[in-house]
C-alpha cells in the first residue's frame, strides 16, 4: 500500500497594519455657573470611539462626550480621560486638577427635610419594610429578576437594623445592634462594627435625574454588598425605596442591583 503525501502551498494571513499610539487627549473642565462644586467636562473629539472619565467625584466613571461631575467636599481633585481612537492602536490618557473652594451646601427643605426628619435635632431613622420585595435583586437598574424577598421574608438581625440620618452635621449611623448578615461568607449572621461617617444629598445626579444619597467608601444601607452611592426611588415621610449597585468585598462597584424599600421608624 502506498500513501501519498499532498503537500500545499503554506498560507499566511495578510499584513495588518496598525494605527499610530493616539496622544494624550485634551478636554474641557467648567465649573457649572452659581455652583463651585459641580464641573462640566468634555472630550472635544469624535475620533475617540472609547471613553472614560474617572475621578472621585460623581458620577465617579462615565462614557459620554460631556457630563456633570459633582464633588460635595472642598479639596483638590484629579480627573482623568482614558481614549482609544478610531483607527489608532492602544489607549492614552490625560489628568487636569481641579479645585473645589468650599463643602456643598444642602438647604434643610424638601428630601431632605423628608429623611432627616425635617432636619430636626434627633435626626430619623428608617427601617427594612416587611412587605414583599423588601430586598429585590436584578442585573439592571429596577429590575428584580435574580431574588424578591417574601413578605415577613428578612432574618430577625435585618428587621432591628436602623438607619438614621441627621441633617445637623450631615450624620449617617448604621445601627445594627451588634451583628449583620454577611453575604461574603454564606450570608451568616456575624458580629460587625460598621463604618461611621456622614452622608451627602445629592439632587438630581442618580439615573433618570433621582436624587441620591451619597455615603463614604465601607458605609451602605441594606446589604453589605451594596454600593455606597444610592438612589432614591421614592420619598415621602413614611416610605423610602432606594437603589444600588452590587459591590464586592473590597466596597469596589460590580455589576447587578438592588432595590431596598424602608419604612421610617
Amino acid at each position: 500500500m502506498m500513501i501519498t503525501f499532498l503537500s500545499c502551498d503554506p498560507q499566511s494571513e495578510k499584513d495588518v497594519v496598525l494605527g499610530p499610539i493616539p496622544g494624550s487627549p485634551e478636554f474641557t473642565v467648567t465649573y457649572v455657573e452659581n455652583d463651585s462644586n459641580r464641573v462640566v467636562v468634555t472630550d472635544p473629539s469624535n475620533d475617540h470611539f472609547i471613553r472614560l472619565w474617572s475621578s472621585a467625584g460623581n458620577p465617579g466613571n462615565s462614557q459620554k462626550q460631556s457630563d456633570t461631575i459633582y464633588f460635595p467636599k472642598k479639596g483638590s481633585y484629579d480627573i482623568t480621560l482614558n481614549i482609544s481612537q478610531t483607527g489608532g492602536n492602544g489607549t492614552a490618557s490625560n489628568t487636569k486638577t481641579i479645585v473645589i473652594p468650599k463643602d456643598a451646601v444642602t438647604p434643610c427643605s424638601g428630601a431632605v427635610g423628608l429623611l432627616t426628619g425635617e432636619c430636626g435635632a434627633g435626626g430619623k431613622c428608617w427601617k427594612f419594610s416587611n412587605v414583599a420585595g423588601a430586598i429585590t435583586v436584578g442585573p439592571t437598574y429596577g429590575s428584580g429578576e435574580w431574588f424578591k424577598s417574601p413578605t415577613n421574608g428578612l432574618v430577625a438581625s435585618q428587621y432591628d437594623d436602623r438607619y438614621c440620618f441627621t441633617f445637623d452635621g450631615s450624620k449617617f449611623e448604621y445601627k445594627n445592634q451588634g451583628s449583620t448578615v454577611n453575604p461574603f461568607n454564606g450570608y451568616v449572621d456575624e458580629p460587625f462594627t460598621p463604618v461611621q461617617g456622614g452622608f451627602t444629598f445629592s439632587a438630581g445626579t442618580g439615573q433618570n435625574g433621582a436624587d441620591q444619597i451619597l455615603l463614604n467608601k465601607g458605609q451602605f444601607m441594606g446589604t453589605r454588598d451594596s454600593y455606597y452611592e444610592l438612589d432614591i426611588a421614592k420619598l415621602t415621610e413614611t416610605e423610602l425605596i432606594i437603589r444600588a449597585p452590587f459591590a464586592n468585598a473590597s466596597g469596589d462597584k460590580v455589576d447587578g442591583w438592588f432595590e431596598f424599600k424602608y419604612v421610617a421608624e
